[in-house]
């Protein structure tokens, strides 16, 4: 292979991998994690001379958001800490040069904590993800993200119809001018008693090589500085949701809550282009609402949550 046409699939892979970072909070899995790995680099249409594994398409990650106490306006008032912590490992699996699946295996820890909960006393829960994404170029000036993802408790791992929670997504970027992209599609989830959907609409610019603004709902809003190749600074917007349900030994057995709030941080990033990622960030949750449903989704307890500060990190490895 030459070292131009290397240089070139590897800067593809690189956009693939930037443009996937906008997923954070929408990670994807599949329960057929090892396809991609027999899938021979032919299907790029280029020279074997250049290994498949030489784009670092195994990726194992973790990441965690911390929210501190924040008080509970309602009447048992109180006081409410928030986390979530998450292992992943995904694969790149390439159909043809401007065609992926990255189907993700991904593992999830819970802390709600609310010290004066009147409906369950259990405060850590975990869930396994199942998934698969679809990311293409193929059309002109346009790229298509779609993803489907399955959540199911692991405790109640044989209850699905109870416990299991798929949510999609379906995202189009259209280039409108060298520095301006148009977003556009929807998102929304079915389960646990309840389904939404949701638009996706937005825009982002780049007046400059190191500088970005974002601003699609109801997924990421931010300003970016990119340093250089490695180094990325930005204010971010952090929409952040998480629904579940408790087990049948609690107070109200079977229950299902729901927590939405939205964060506001500093957010700095150092990669080595799919081989390492490493993001810090930390910043101040302006608060949202908490409620609790009993088993069939009726009689709620709604609950305001205040502001309180957050720190998180992502460690991102490609192999």
């Amino acid at each position: 292979m030459k070292k131009t046409d290397l240089l070139y699939h590897k800067k593809t892979f690189f956009t693939i991998a930037k443009n996937l970072k906008e997923l954070l909070w929408y990670r994807v899995v599949n329960r057929t994690l090892l396809l991609g790995i027999a899938l021979p680099l032919l299907a790029f249409g280029i020279d074997t001379g250049c290994s498949y594994w030489d784009y670092h398409p195994l990726h194992a990650a973790g990441q965690t958001i911390q929210i501190a106490n924040a008080h509970i306006d309602a009447p048992q008032g109180g006081k409410l800490y928030f986390g979530k912590t998450q292992a992943y490992v995904s694969m790149l699996t390439p159909i043809t040069e401007t065609s992926y699946f990255i189907p993700e295996v991904q593992w999830n820890q819970l802390i709600v904590d609310w010290n004066k909960n009147p409906k369950f006393d259990t405060t850590t829960f975990s869930y396994a993800q199942f998934g698969l994404l679809f990311y293409s170029t193929g059309l002109d000036r346009w790229r298509w993200i779609v993803r489907g993802t399955y959540d199911l408790d692991i405790e109640h791992f044989s209850n699905p119809s109870l416990y299991g929670y798929f949510s999609w997504l379906l995202w189009g970027a259209y280039q409108l001018a060298e520095d301006w992209r148009f977003h556009l599609g929807g998102l929304g989830y079915v389960g646990l008693e309840n389904e939404m959907t949701y638009p996706l609409l937005g825009i982002d610019y780049s007046p400059t090589s190191h500088w970005t603004i974002e601003a699609i709902f109801p997924i990421t809003y931010s300003v970016q500085y990119k340093l250089n190749t490695n180094w990325r600074f930005s204010l971010v917007g952090r929409p952040i949701k998480q629904r579940f349900r408790v087990g049948a030994q609690e107070r109200e057995p079977r229950a299902i809550f729901s927590y939405t709030t939205f964060g506001t941080e500093v957010n700095v990033r150092y990669a080595l282009p799919l081989r390492l990622e490493i993001e810090v960030y930390g910043g101040y949750d302006v608060g949202g609402n908490f409620y609790i449903k009993n088993q069939h989704g009726s009689n709620p307890l709604y609950t305001t949550v205040k502001g309180a500060p957050y720190i998180g990190g992502l460690l991102n490895l490609g192999f």
